[in-house]
């Protein structure tokens, strides 16, 4: 074994058969980074529980060249708000994320490993596939609840799962996902799910819309225009901004809600948002005058 002091981070390691395993890391906090080769060996692999209990960390950058990471790596790293796994990744152990229930958003280079994500994380959580710099797509997953019940006569237990972030799991979690049938599943949705989900999750598809069919992009657009305030305040919250800009340009807004928007951003003091939103009643909503001669 050997240490490092990387970034800050106090990293133990060992070398094997011609690359580096990652077996310990200690302090850290907000964005750590790990590096890409130790004693000029490419950093293959995350032992179990190599990452864990690292409760300041809000991003751990991995290796480019990572292969696996083992079971219970980043266990109880309650702090992690994202996840960026690289396409040479091929293995996540179970549980490799059991406790970091904080992560909202994971990008992955390869679409097999999507699975992974959904399988480890039941949260709400954003998941977008990236070919080098492009985002091909970006998906919502509901959170997904489960719960054990037992049966005391027969002492067996019964696994219930509700909500449809659990078919939305099921039916995605492939090698090569359905994006029709991801689509397909929001009419389920429309009866379970918050009204600030179903807001991000088609706002999600419409700006990346990657095999997105002419029916859905309809059913999507025509949900975020009947519940064009609501939308549109979640994503100032959020600061969704290409949200709030994809139902202006697309006029999504009619007048009512535009007029309360605008004066939601500007209590916000949203100055961008108010800009864009002023633009868009001016140009949307004023009349031309008739001219009358006489």
């Amino acid at each position: 074994m050997a240490q490092i002091n990387y970034y800050g981070t106090d990293l133990t390691y060992e070398i094997k058969n011609g690359k580096a395993r990652i077996t310990e890391a200690k302090g850290g906090k907000g964005k750590i980074l790990l590096p890409d080769t130790l004693e000029g060996f490419p950093v293959a692999v995350l032992s179990r529980y190599s990452l864990s209990n690292l409760r300041e960390a809000e991003e751990i950058v991995l290796p480019e060249g990572l292969e696996v990471i083992e079971s219970l790596a980043f266990y109880n790293d309650r702090g992690l708000l994202s996840l960026n796994l690289p396409k040479t990744l091929y293995r996540i152990g179970g549980d490799a994320f059991k406790n970091c229930d904080g992560i909202k958003e994971a990008t992955i280079g390869s679409p097999s490993l999507l699975r992974y994500v959904l399988d480890e994380l039941t949260q709400e959580i954003i998941v977008n596939y990236k070919e080098g710099e492009k985002t091909v797509w970006r998906l919502l997953f509901p959170i997904h609840a489960e719960s054990f019940s037992e049966d005391v006569p027969g002492r067996a237990f019964h696994r219930t799962f509700t909500g449809p972030g659990y078919t939305y799991r099921k039916e995605c979690s492939t090698r090569t996902p359905s994006l029709k049938r991801y689509d397909s599943l929001f009419k389920r949705a429309l009866e379970e799910e918050t009204e600030e989900t179903l807001s991000t999750l088609a706002a999600c598809r419409l700006l990346c819309p990657f095999e997105l069919e002419e029916t859905a992009k309809a059913e999507y657009e025509s949900y975020l225009s009947e519940h064009a305030e609501k939308a549109a305040k979640a994503f100032i919250d959020k600061n969704n901004l290409s949200a709030l800009y994809y139902m202006t340009e697309n006029k999504l807004i009619d007048r009512a809600s535009a007029d309360n928007i605008t004066e939601y951003a500007r209590k916000r003091n949203a100055a961008d948002v108010l800009a864009a939103l002023m633009d868009y009643k001016l140009k949307s909503f004023t009349s031309s005058k008739k001219l009358f001669e006489l």
